[in-house]
């Protein structure tokens, strides 16, 4: 089941990661999202373009280790599942100072950052509303190593996240960026909320939520 301390979840049956598996999960992650057509058209003009990724997926790997659960399906890190207690989704300025996720934040260059930004307010503002009111667990990334997709690792990583959140009655909630993975989500139960257009990049995101089956 999912287990909440301290802000924390521990999820049974994935191995949970630590900070000594950081660098093996932001390259999972820059890997996995390497040909993503919204974070590359975010990160285009970036100077520093490999530093700013391994920064940008370096912050939510932290923050969530702290507050919420980072897990794969094996200490092999074959993939990498970023989760967090709807609480601690926006991840304010304090938490990502006190998770140290804010120094990597810093070395992000200016217009990376506007971009994000951008980005940004229009997940947050969307995510408060489709979800008011309702108990859930952010899905903050999914990412399998290219090199190991097909195998199953994904879905293991997704039946796990969906079967405790039946048994804690728990909603999940995601985005993502492709259609390919839309029908993966949807393969797994969740349901396509709404398709939006991010502003500047006139690319698309899905909005996706699973509502919990059964438990107590």
């Amino acid at each position: 089941m999912i287990d909440v301390g301290r802000g924390g979840i521990n999820l049974q049956g994935l191995y949970q990661l630590t900070r000594k598996d950081l660098p093996q999960a932001v390259t999972c992650l820059k890997n996995a999202f390497r040909d993503d057509p919204l974070w590359r058209e975010v990160f285009r003009d970036d100077p520093n373009r490999e530093q700013s990724l391994t920064s940008f997926y370096t912050i939510p790997l932290l923050y969530a280790m702290r507050y919420g659960g980072v897990y794969a399906p094996s200490p092999r890190i074959e993939g990498v599942a970023v989760l967090l207690p709807a609480k601690h989704a926006g991840m304010p300025t304090w938490g990502m100072l006190v998770s140290g996720a804010l120094r990597h934040g810093a070395r992000l260059g200016k217009g990376t950052l506007n971009n994000l930004a951008i980005v940004s307010k229009q997940l947050t503002t969307d995510r408060q509303r489709l979800m008011s009111g309702k108990a859930y667990q952010y899905l903050a990334g999914l990412g399998v190593d290219p090199d190991l997709q097909g195998q199953g690792y994904g879905s293991r990583l997704m039946e796990a996240i969906t079967s405790n959140c039946d048994v804690s009655r728990l909603h999940i909630y995601l985005e993502t960026e492709t259609g390919d993975n839309v029908r993966f989500y949807q393969k797994h139960g969740l349901e396509l909320l709404q398709r939006v257009e991010i502003p500047k990049f006139g690319l698309p995101m899905w909005q996706m939520a699973y509502e919990p089956k059964g438990g107590h």
